[in-house]
């Protein structure tokens, strides 16, 4: 599981009003939302959080590398096919004569199979297209995102529920909305246009693939909510339950250890024990963290 960014290149406006021009590019974050959405239908992902800012937008979501193991090769090809159309002029029996050796060609289908259950080739086919959608609308050429996306991996799930959690509140952060729950191009605005209280948050492209807790679409809302009045006002006027293994009101654990903090980027996140075992199969001696008062 992880929490992927990806910022435009010198923070220039990617969605939103330019306040140097004037420009609106705000209909740009419908165009990727809409792209996040449809790559997590064809993509082996499951996708659980996500935010379109005016410059960059985060992901969380969990690649399910098995899930492509059960697809047949015909579902292999229609699923390219989508991401990569054959525009050729060539009529219809000579583009179904290629389908039919690319069948028979094993390896060229193992290759496609474990690029649908890539990260790499899921950030890919979302930045290409909505570069060069934006560099068409502005007439211009070159780069428009700054560099390779950011990962960091998620080693529980309180790391990625806090992750969820963080980037639904950007909006919030960055002054664009008031309001949790109104803020516009979070996965939050999603989940609430058919909200279900009675079953826990799971994924929004795959409703069973739900969260190792029972924590339910209210529950969260109220979890997000508190945690903004606790990073604002530093004196949160009422409590709530954090799902914390072990610990059920631990508040300093979650907002100075789980809970993402702003500029500061993490090549993991999770418990300590986590963090220790993760380190350990990467070959390191210590993962950074920014919470290392609070190790028992």
């Amino acid at each position: 599981m992880y929490h992927v960014c990806s910022r435009c290149i010198r923070r220039a406006w990617l969605c939103g009003v330019d306040k140097e021009t004037g420009y609106d590019f705000d209909h740009r974050r419908a165009w990727l939302e809409e792209r996040i959405l449809v790559l997590a239908e064809i993509f082996s992902i499951d996708l659980y959080g996500y935010a379109v800012m005016s410059n960059h937008y985060h992901i969380v979501l969990c690649v399910d590398t098995s899930r492509t193991s059960k697809w047949s090769d015909e579902d292999i090809l229609a699923k390219w096919e989508v991401l990569c159309p054959n525009y050729s002029k060539q009529k219809k029996e000579f583009r179904e004569i290629h389908k039919a050796m690319l069948l028979k060609d094993a390896e060229r289908i193992e290759v496609l199979r474990q690029r649908l259950s890539s990260l790499p080739w899921f950030m890919r086919f979302i930045n290409e297209p909505l570069a060069r959608l934006a560099n068409n609308e502005d007439d211009c050429k070159g780069r428009f995102w700054e560099g390779r996306f950011k990962s960091q991996q998620l080693l529980d799930e309180n790391a990625v529920l806090a992750a969820m959690v963080y980037v639904d509140l950007n909006p919030i952060r960055a002054g664009i909305s008031t309001d949790v729950t109104e803020a516009k191009y979070t996965s939050l605005q999603k989940r609430l246009a058919s909200p279900d209280d009675h079953q826990p948050i799971a994924a929004i492209n795959r409703p069973h693939a739900s969260l190792p807790f029972n924590y339910s679409c209210s529950d969260y809302v109220d979890l997000a909510e508190w945690t903004v009045t606790a990073q604002q006002y530093k004196r949160p006027t009422h409590s709530v339950k954090i799902p914390l293994r072990g610990s059920q009101q631990n508040t300093e654990l979650w907002l100075h250890h789980y809970l993402p903090k702003l500029g500061y980027w993490q090549r993991a996140n999770g418990s300590f024990e986590s963090l220790r075992d993760y380190a350990k199969d990467i070959g390191q001696c210590w993962i950074r963290t920014r919470s290392l008062h609070l190790q028992q």
